[in-house]
């Protein structure tokens, strides 16, 4: 019997992979080494390029919602299931590998984290990160979300989040999902105006950092507020 042409093909991605990684391989060979948990036998071949020709490269399939991931021929639930699922366990695990200790010194680490919470934001959100005394990581929480440039910060609603979480140390991060980082004016009034709000409590506001398309963008480094941020 002829042997199909792909006969053996995933064996020797799998060989490939434990030998080197994913380096040497092309985007859709990526995606088709994924498609192989949720699709065990057959060809996918043809479905990472159908999912790339689609949304257009690897990196957007994987940020695409369940519902439009189900509109390409051959994803079934269990397929958009699983690229969602990949996703989200991405976000996580760069949250607390980046997230596992917070320092005022290490802005490369806070900014890497700060972008990681928005990797799969579609709308604007604020996020409070709580830290302790000693600038390490408590938690973090989605403090609100509204559409593009319309969304806004309920002080008295974040001072809850902080006091429930035993935080007197916070980072606000925000996202500017089609934009730039560069704050806007209503950014850096914002920043001022809760600033002066914690600092009645006690409650010290370490950093606002911005995530945009280009980059991340921390007021305290840029020294937006130099009366405010002693370097």
């Amino acid at each position: 019997m002829k042997k199909h042409r792909h006969h053996g093909h995933r064996q020797r991605k799998k060989e490939q992979f434990l030998a080197s990684g994913l380096d040497d391989f092309p985007e859709h060979e990526k995606l088709e080494f994924l498609l192989y948990y949720s699709i065990p036998l057959g060809d996918t071949n043809d479905l990472a390029h159908s999912l790339i020709e689609r949304f257009g490269s690897f990196v957007d399939v994987i940020g695409a919602d369940y519902e439009d991931l189900l509109t390409v021929s051959g994803v079934k639930e269990h397929t958009a299931s699983m690229i969602c699922l990949f996703r989200m366990l991405a976000k996580y695990y760069i949250m607390e590998r980046k997230g596992s200790v917070l320092g005022l010194n290490n802005t490369l680490v806070l900014n890497n984290y700060c972008a990681a919470m928005f990797l799969d934001a579609e709308n604007e959100e604020v996020r409070c990160v709580f830290l302790d005394n000693e600038l390490n990581l408590i938690d973090s929480e989605r403090v609100s979300e509204g559409d593009f440039g319309k969304v806004e910060l309920p002080l008295r609603g974040l001072l809850q989040k902080i006091f429930k979480a035993c935080s007197n140390r916070v980072v606000i991060a925000h996202n500017h999902p089609y934009g730039s980082c560069m704050p806007s004016k209503p950014d850096v009034d914002i920043t001022r105006e809760l600033y002066n709000f914690l600092k009645i409590v006690d409650i010290e506001l370490i950093d606002h950092v911005i995530a945009g398309m280009d980059g991340v963008w921390s007021m305290r480094e840029k020294e937006t507020f130099p009366d405010i941020w002693q370097t």
